[in-house]
C-alpha cells in the first residue's frame, strides 16, 4: 500500500488563518491532534507524522493544526494568550469536522473545549511538570541557562520556556494549568509515568530527548489502541 501523502490547508481562529496538516480523506473518521506544546512538541513530530500516516492507512483521517504562534503560524508569540491556544483548538476540530480528538502532552491541557467528540489523552502532563521538565531540558543544552536565570522564568515581561520567548502571562498560565475532567476520556501513559490510566504501554518518552526521533514500536501499540478505541 503506498504511503498517504499530507495534506495542506488553513483554519481561522479570531480573524486569523493558521496552518493545518491532514492525512486521509472526507468519507473516514476524523480525529484532530491536539498537539504538545512548545519544544515537546518538535521532539514528537516524527511520532505524531508516523502516526497520522500510519492511522489514514487504517481508514482514520487525521487533522493537526499549528497553534497560534507555532509550527507555521505567523503569530508571534509573545502575544498569544492562552486562551488563543484554547480557542484555536475549538475551531481546528469545527473546521476539520472532528468525531475524535486525541491529545498530546501539554496538548491534553486544552482539549476540554471540544463538545460531542471522543477523547483520548497520551501522556497527560500538568502545567506544573511540563515547564519543568522544559526548563530542565534546556538548561542541560545551555550553560547560559544557569539557576538565576531559570529562577526569572516568571518575572514580568516576556520571558524563556524551553528556548522560547513568551510574556509572563502565558507562562503563568501553562504552569497554573492542569488537565479538566472530560467524560468519557480515555487516558493512555507510557509503563513508568505516574497518574491514573486506562491502558499503559512500553515505549521511550520521545519529548525528553534532545533530538526529534521516532520510535516504529510506540507508532504500532499507540495505533493499535487508537483503532479498537474509535472501532
Amino acid at each position: 500500500m503506498s504511503t498517504p501523502a499530507p495534506r495542506f490547508w488553513r483554519y481561522e481562529s479570531r480573524g486569523t488563518s493558521h496552518p493545518i496538516m491532514s492525512f486521509g480523506d472526507s468519507s473516514s473518521t476524523q480525529l484532530l491532534i491536539v498537539p504538545p506544546l512548545l519544544e515537546e512538541l518538535n521532539r514528537t513530530r516524527k511520532l505524531i507524522s508516523d502516526l497520522m500516516r500510519a492511522l489514514a492507512a487504517k481508514g482514520v483521517a487525521t487533522h493537526l493544526p499549528d497553534l497560534p504562534a507555532t509550527g507555521e503560524s505567523e503569530t508571534a508569540l509573545t502575544d498569544t494568550r492562552w486562551d488563543d491556544w484554547q480557542q484555536a483548538v475549538t475551531d481546528a476540530a469545527a473546521a476539520s469536522i472532528a468525531t475524535a480528538v486525541l491529545a498530546i502532552r501539554g496538548g491534553c491541557l486544552i482539549d476540554d473545549g471540544i463538545e460531542g467528540a471522543s477523547h483520548m489523552r497520551f501522556s497527560p502532563v500538568d502545567g506544573k511538570r511540563l515547564v519543568r521538565d522544559l526548563v530542565r531540558s534546556r538548561s542541560l543544552t545551555d550553560a547560559a541557562f544557569d539557576s538565576a536565570a531559570q529562577a526569572a522564568v516568571f518575572t514580568h515581561g516576556p520571558t524563556i520556556i524551553g528556548g522560547y520567548p513568551v510574556s509572563a502571562d502565558l507562562a503563568c498560565a501553562i504552569r497554573d494549568a492542569e488537565p479538566q475532567p472530560i467524560e468519557g476520556v480515555r487516558t493512555i501513559r507510557l509503563e513508568n509515568e505516574h497518574g491514573d490510566s486506562d491502558a499503559v504501554i512500553a515505549g521511550p518518552p520521545l519529548w525528553r530527548r534532545a533530538e526529534p526521533t521516532g520510535s516504529p514500536e510506540l507508532t504500532d501499540t499507540l495505533v493499535a489502541h487508537i483503532v479498537e478505541w474509535l472501532a
